[in-house]
């Protein structure tokens, strides 16, 4: 038995030593740092298509010359390139070459060539740059792969597509949302149609999971701010479900805010408020109203109001903290 143990353990060995050594596995990331926090941006599925990283060099000021034949304009003694790759913006909108003047204030997005050239991507009227340099990363996953963005350790997003932005010495962003892309190889970018439609993002925390349109990150806040409709649930033996019109989760104090409209069901009880903030560690949630309008939680036995009331998240009881008020049948 000893013998045979023995051969079965070298074969086994033998038969390991032999295994190809597995590729290493590749994910395309970007990472921000916030007060010992990581906020990290990964590309799950396959790389197609890929994920693009530009650099980029910011330039503003007034335009002091152009040259509507060699699309070029000047500010200063630099001059700048555009083509047909080349995106204007004038107060959010597109816009084109034959609307700059000589005199407008712009943001340029520039890249140097091969040859010294100055080439622009991006021209935004009427605007001022934040920073020196721009690193701008594009993030697509298809179904069913999402991009996943990790805040430290106790909170997940997940989406379609992320950009991420980071200014140098002003302050990185991260935009999340749902969407398709297109990677177009002979101009080495993705084309991206944009949908902040309901439910194309998703944050996890805890037991609680919640469903927005976009997301959008600001790593000096610290704030990531969802955009509605809000829907939320949360797992255990009283499952909860909810609404809101938006929703923040905050990196520092890993707190999760519901805005305006919030209905929370849970066991048959039903508890609206204007604020809620959740507490997901401590398994509570505080909600609020005002006089006019306070918080209400009502089931089959009655009704409690308040301005300030504190909600068990896995067990449904409510505890009115301030303005108490109340009504329940007689059992």
């Amino acid at each position: 038995m000893r013998w045979a143990w023995w051969l079965a353990s070298l074969l086994a060995l033998f038969v390991t030593l032999a295994q190809p050594e597995a590729e290493p596995t590749f994910q395309t990331t970007a990472e921000i740092e916030r007060r010992g926090k990581r906020i990290v941006v990964v590309k799950t599925g396959p790389d197609n298509p890929p994920a693009i990283i530009e650099l980029r060099d910011l330039y503003g000021g007034a335009i002091t010359a152009l040259d509507s034949e060699k699309k070029t304009l000047s500010l200063g003694e630099k001059v700048f390139l555009t083509d047909a790759l080349t995106r204007f913006w004038h107060e959010g909108r597109p816009a084109q070459f034959s609307d700059l003047q000589v005199g407008q204030e712009v943001r340029l997005e520039a890249a140097e060539q091969n040859d010294g050239s100055l080439k622009a991507f991006d021209v935004r009227i009427g605007a001022r740059p934040e920073g020196k340099a721009l690193t701008r990363s594009l993030f697509a996953d298809p179904p069913p792969f999402r991009v996943q963005i990790t805040f430290g350790e106790d909170a997940r997003a997940y989406g379609a597509i992320a950009r991420v932005e980071q200014v140098r010495e002003v302050n990185d962003y991260v935009y999340l949302t749902g969407g398709t892309a297109r990677y177009i190889e002979e101009e080495d970018r993705l084309e991206l149609e944009l949908k902040p439609e309901p439910r194309a993002v998703e944050v996890q925390q805890g037991k609680s999971r919640a469903w927005g349109s976009r997301l959008d990150y600001d790593n000096q806040s610290g704030e990531a701010r969802v955009a509605g409709p809000i829907e939320l649930e949360r797992q255990g033996e009283k499952p909860l479900k909810g609404s809101a019109e938006r929703m923040v989760y905050n990196v520092d104090d890993e707190i999760l805010r519901l805005f305006g409209g919030i209905r929370l069901v849970q066991e048959g009880r039903t508890t609206t408020a204007a604020l809620a903030v959740v507490q997901e560690k401590d398994r509570v949630a505080f909600l609020y109203g005002s006089k006019e309008k306070p918080v209400r939680s009502e089931n089959k036995d009655g009704f409690v109001e308040g301005e300030k009331l504190l909600y068990n998240l896995d067990s449904g009881d409510v505890v009115v903290l301030e303005g108490v008020k109340g009504e329940f049948q007689e059992p």
